[in-house]
């Protein structure tokens, strides 16, 4: 067994030897403070893209269902409903924000939990967190590309480099 993996026992026991001294020593681990700080500033860059994509509904009056419009007069609730480029420009970055935020911050959590050194940890959730801020920045405000695409590949790299670690320490088939 790796010299990782011991590091990893007293947080990988049973249910019933569990003890929540254990728990209290992975939230002051630095590894698992970093892991939850990034985590939380790209959840929460993701959860600020609802408001972001009512503001646009709003300002650019193109909204999707009967009921949002229902107090309006018929001729207007006809021009309301409808799509509209900026709406769908950001509906797809929140899209994105799902397709890779969701696996980063489940495949980082394992990732934090095999032990790696700190400023390699750090190196990688700083990057995901920068290129998803700046993904965002490139999808919103229509910057050319490949702006928008290398923040997506060097993104989805870190988590594809954070699974190769996981897997690497802790596989077993």
């Amino acid at each position: 067994m790796s010299r990782d993996r011991h590091r990893l026992a007293p947080f990988l026991q049973t249910r019933h030897t569990f003890k929540p001294a254990t728990m209290a020593k992975l939230i002051e681990d630095e590894v698992f403070m970093a892991f939850a700080t990034y985590s939380t500033i790209v959840i929460l860059k993701m959860m600020l893209m609802s408001p972001m994509t009512a503001f646009f509904r709003l300002t650019r009056g193109a909204f999707a269902n009967e009921e949002d419009v229902a107090l309006k007069p018929v001729e207007e609730r006809k021009k309301l409903l409808r799509t509209h480029t900026d709406v769908e420009r950001v509906r797809r970055c929140h899209q994105n924000d799902l397709e890779n935020i969701i696996p980063f911050v489940l495949i980082g959590l394992l990732y934090a939990l095999t032990g790696p050194k700190l400023s390699a940890a750090l190196l990688h959730f700083r990057v995901f967190a920068a290129c998803r801020i700046f993904h965002t920045i490139a999808y919103v405000c229509a910057l050319p590309q490949p702006s928008r695409g290398l923040s997506w590949v060097v993104g989805m790299l870190v988590t594809f480099s954070m699974a190769y670690r996981v897997l690497s320490e802790v596989l077993v088939l």
